[in-house]
């Protein structure tokens, strides 16, 4: 048997993750630091009957993730308090007009194969918080946001024969 294509890989073909970048409507939106996505496949159980035993299949999916970003105004906030406020005015037009958004993560590692960029559609915002410590050297705020699909742009994989890069977008 042997060894797969990532299995002793040089220290330039791992990525840092210091050099990603977040693109909101063609606008990288304040300083983030980090952006976090998971999508999250339900497992339903499944008897099945005459054995002592049960299966599992795939069930809903939840997609949650987290930008992390360096306090610099009140941008996530405003577009919540927004829809809150819209809401208890009873503005119907306003808070039917929740804003949504998509995300462009690249990660551009210098000395690394490739690129990569992955999109996430339709993300929305449900809290926002705020406060700060005079323990702080900068204000890090994190923001959850969900968001209906995502998907790869650009992507690469190692392969026995070497780099492959997929280009989907």
């Amino acid at each position: 048997m042997s060894a797969g294509p990532t299995a002793n890989l040089k220290a330039r073909h791992r990525r840092s993750g210091r050099s990603g970048t977040v693109w909101i409507g063609g606008k990288m939106r304040g300083e983030i630091p980090s952006v976090e996505w998971e999508v999250e496949i339900e497992q339903v159980a499944v008897q099945i009957p005459g054995k002592w035993q049960d299966e599992m299949k795939p069930g809903a999916e939840a997609r949650r993730g987290t930008i992390r970003i360096q306090d610099v105004d009140d941008y996530w906030r405003r577009r919540v308090y927004a829809f809150l406020d819209a809401r208890r005015r009873g503005d119907r037009n306003a808070a039917a007009q929740f804003p949504v958004f998509d995300i462009i993560v690249q990660l551009d590692d210098v000395g690394a194969e490739g690129i990569t960029r992955w999109s996430l559609y339709n993300c929305q915002l449900f809290s926002y918080s705020g406060g700060f410590s005079q323990d702080d050297d900068i204000l890090i705020r994190d923001v959850p946001f969900t968001f209906e699909s995502d998907g790869p742009t650009d992507s690469f994989e190692y392969t026995d024969s070497g780099v492959v890069t997929y280009s989907d977008g």
